[in-house]
């Protein structure tokens, strides 16, 4: 577990422990935390250290493991996949936020030649999105387009008086509404700005604007499925009224350019200032508890089968759940990399080398083993809703 100390590493390390894995790995900065997650998990799970400027120890860190997790920045996915590489390890991760993810196509060859794989994008978004996709195209002969929403619902009136805390990494939350985003259209990538293509999607509790914004899904989908034909996939996030307005609010006053400004201390850059406060207050401020919150996962297939079009609707809503402690967004993506590391491990693969979740991962195995960990998803074929991975 590369960064696994972090909030959804933490996750990951404990369904990894609680699932019978022979050892956990806790690969991380903060040497502190790795070992009390180390000594509360208990059981197979111990800590390793690897300091900033030891990064190219990774491969020492990771030697004797079956497959690792890069829970850590997606800045770190390359070099961590060449320390499996080196080390003999499949590997899968929370994302790459699309260009990272076409870095990592680079080393496919690779892979296979190693009888290795690499499930990119393997988080809940991205990840749960692609599996929701996978599960919904093996039903299609053919594939037109492929549309994910990613959608969060506050269970209560929100307060703006209450402190701001990011619902994931900060630096990710800035980089999804200032740089471009992909969208692949009329058979091809092309990026727009981002919080542009805006897109209201009805769901019981609440209609949810979604937009563009920088994502994975757009890197791999294409790819995965052009044997299919698809000519269309696009990703859309919609967070809570009040967060989206905060964020808006950052980049109108400038708070997200990476253009250095003079203060009073010297020179600053108000991305990084934003960032690191942002950070600091995921890490220091609880926020009232908000029981009634959920987050959808939809994806809509659209394609042919037995020359008739076609349409599916694949969805896993997540709602919190006492054990969970309010923490339902880190659980819905720490759950998923454990279950593809899991399945890599043993075998239940559909192929080596790189690709996206969706094209190395069985869903219907996915799904089982995410219905059994209170994360059940669903699937409309044209008829009655269904379970995916029925127990």
């Amino acid at each position: 577990m590369i960064g696994g100390a972090g909030g959804m590493g933490s996750v990951t390390v404990r369904d990894l422990a609680r699932s019978g894995a022979a050892e956990v790995r806790i690969v991380d900065l903060d040497a502190g935390r790795a070992r009390e997650l180390a000594a509360a998990a208990g059981g197979p799970v111990r800590a390793v250290s690897v300091g900033d400027a030891q990064i190219a120890t990774l491969a020492g860190a990771v030697e004797g493991c079956d497959a690792v997790v890069n829970a850590a920045s997606h800045t770190l996915n390359v070099a961590v996949m060449r320390a499996c590489l080196e080390a003999g390890a499949h590997y899968t991760d929370l994302g790459g936020l699309f260009h990272y993810c076409l870095e990592q196509y680079e080393l496919d060859g690779e892979f296979r030649a190693a009888g290795l794989a690499a499930a990119m994008s393997m988080g809940s978004a991205p990840g749960i999105t692609n599996m929701l996709a996978a599960a919904a195209c093996e039903r299609l002969d053919t594939v037109e387009a492929i549309e994910i929403a990613d959608a969060i619902i506050p269970g209560r009136e929100p307060d703006p008086r209450e402190p701001y805390v990011p619902p994931y990494a900060a630096s990710t939350l800035v980089d999804e509404f200032t740089q471009p985003a992909a969208v692949f259209l009329d058979g091809e990538l092309r990026m727009v700005p981002a919080d542009t293509g805006s897109k209201v999607y009805e769901f019981p509790e609440a209609a949810v604007e979604c937009v563009y914004t920088i994502h994975s899904e757009p890197a791999t989908l294409p790819r995965s499925y052009a044997g299919k034909g698809i000519r269309r996939v696009e990703w859309r996030l919609g967070l809570p009224p009040l967060d989206v307005a905060r964020l808006r609010s950052f980049v109108a006053a400038g708070l997200a350019s990476t253009e250095p400004v003079r203060a009073p201390t010297g020179e600053v850059v108000p991305r990084d200032a934003l960032v690191a406060t942002l950070a600091r207050q995921a890490r220091t401020v609880a926020l009232a508890p908000d029981p009634g919150a959920v987050e959808y996962f939809r994806v809509i297939a659209t394609g042919t089968r037995a020359g008739a079009p076609a349409e599916l609707v694949a969805e896993l809503k997540v709602v919190e759940r006492p054990e969970w402690d309010g923490a339902g967004g880190a659980y819905a993506t720490g759950v998923p990399p454990s279950v593809a590391a899991q399945l890599l491990c043993s075998g239940e693969r559909l192929r080596d080398g790189v690709g996206g979740a969706e094209a190395i991962l069985p869903p219907d195995r996915f799904f089982a083993e995410l219905a059994a960990r209170g994360l059940p998803a669903t699937l409309t074929d044209g008829g009655p809703v269904t379970s995916l991975g029925t127990v």
